[in-house]
This record gives structure tokens, C-alpha cells and sequence, in this order.
């Protein structure tokens, strides 16, 4: 680091796992050039940071390597964040690697991706305490998710729908080809999985839990396909008189 409290522009070889606490500057931006100098940085969390945006319209310049090698992104406490990234072409290739992603109590984020960003190598996707999040994912985005396994979406106070319709012509099929896990825990205002009438296919998923969603009407109005659904554990709180509760177990 420079004395004027300025990084120098040298490239790091040897650091993989990078940690990001308190930032708090005059410029609600993240450098775009500070995560390029970390060649192989594959673990990156960005926590308690003032920030609005993590990578900008500026990132994709110089060494774009940075982003295409991480395989675990965590972003923590973020409460300026409004955008993760952009909705360009060429953040579709900045996150091909990545393996976990996990956003925790981003309390203004609104979207957690554009469409245009593509997880080929996603396995775990968790998103809590996000209370002004409108949705997880487009169907854009859900289609293109061939290797993700987990899915956990909690306690985000506004979702009405965890994938939503980004396409004219809502017809054809959504396969989560590789998920076996799926969690949705307090979410008040989730009212569905999916609206659109696609078709969901979940070849792989054994275990379903679904607790305090207690206005979801249905999962899909499409052919919900799961053949190895092994155990769904749903808990709904039904006011009958003041307070009631209503738990289905099926194994």
C-alpha cells in the first residue's frame, strides 16, 4: 500500500482467499481495479461495507481473469448495497467459476443479478435477511443453472416469487437439473415458487422444506416433475380464531 493510503497496481499471485471489512471512503463504488491485482482469488466476502455497488460498468476493464477464477462469493451487511452488477454483456462471463454464492442482510437490494449474468458452475445459492428483495432469480437465469444443488432462501420479508418471468412467451420448461435441496424459510409475502406456467423439472431433488410462508397459494401453475422427492416439510401458521398452526410432513 502507498502512504497516501492508495494500493499500488502490482499483480498478487499468491493470495486466494481475500476478506473486505469496513470500508467507509468517499466513494460509494467499489474500486474496479482493486480485485484485478489478485490473480488467482477464488474466495472473496465483502462485509459492513458503504458501497451501493460492487462491480461497476468499469470492472470488466483491465484483467478480467479476477472474477472468471472465483468459486465463492459472500456478501455480508452490505445495507448500501443496490446493485451487485450490471446488466451487461460481459458480466455473463465474470462469475463462469463460481461455485457458492451467498448474500446475507443486503437490506435495500432489490435484485440479486441481471439475466444477463449466467452461474454454469453454481452448486449453492443462499439469500437471507434481504428485505426488499422482489425475487432470487429470473427464468433466464433458472434455466441456466445445470449444476446447482442447494437452494436457500430466508427470512426476506417482500419476495412474492423466487424465479420470476423475464420471457414474452411463458411457455417450455425450467430443469434444475442437479438441485437436491430446497429451503424457503420466512418469507410472509411468498405467495409461489414460480408464476409463469413453464414447466418445472427437479430430477434430482430428494428433500423440500417450506416454513412460515404462510400466503403461498401454490408452487407453479405448471407440471411440477420431482421423481425422487423423498421428503417435503412444510409449516403454515393459519389464523383460525386468533392463532392456529397446520404442519404437513410427507415422507
Amino acid at each position: 500500500m502507498l502512504g497516501n493510503g492508495q494500493f499500488n497496481h502490482k499483480p498478487i499471485y499468491t493470495v486466494k482467499a481475500l476478506r473486505l471489512r469496513c470500508f467507509h471512503n468517499e466513494s460509494d463504488i467499489f474500486p474496479s481495479g482493486f480485485l484485478q491485482r489478485f490473480i488467482n482469488l477464488e474466495n472473496l466476502m465483502v462485509t459492513c461495507s458503504s458501497f451501493t455497488e460492487i462491480f461497476s460498468r468499469s470492472f470488466g476493464t483491465g484483467n478480467s481473469e479476477t472474477t472468471m477464477k472465483l468459486r465463492r462469493l459472500v456478501l455480508v451487511e452490505l445495507h448500501c448495497l443496490v446493485l451487485i452488477c450490471e446488466d451487461k454483456s460481459e458480466m455473463q462471463f465474470s462469475f463462469q467459476n463460481l461455485e457458492v454464492f451467498e448474500v446475507y442482510k443486503c437490506f435495500i437490494l432489490r435484485t440479486i443479478v441481471p439475466s444477463s449474468v449466467q452461474f454454469v458452475n453454481l452448486e449453492r445459492l443462499r439469500v437471507g435477511f434481504c428485505v426488499r428483495l422482489e425475487n432470487v432469480m429470473s427464468s433466464s437465469i433458472a434455466s441456466n443453472l445445470p449444476k446447482l444443488k442447494r437452494l436457500l432462501i430466508d427470512n426476506c420479508e417482500t419476495i412474492e416469487e423466487i424465479v420470476a418471468s423475464d420471457k414474452e412467451h411463458d411457455d417450455g420448461e425450467i430443469a434444475f437439473m442437479k438441485l437436491e435441496y430446497l429451503r424457503l424459510y420466512n418469507l410472509p409475502q411468498l405467495r409461489r415458487f414460480y408464476k409463469g406456467r413453464y414447466n418445472l423439472k427437479f430430477p434430482m431433488l430428494q428433500k423440500l422444506f417450506v416454513h412460515k410462508c404462510d400466503m403461498i397459494e401454490t408452487f407453479s401453475y405448471g407440471v411440477l416433475n420431482a421423481p425422487k422427492l423423498r421428503e417435503v416439510y412444510v409449516t403454515l401458521v393459519q389464523k383460525v380464531h386468533g392463532v392456529g398452526m397446520v404442519t404437513l410432513i410427507l415422507q
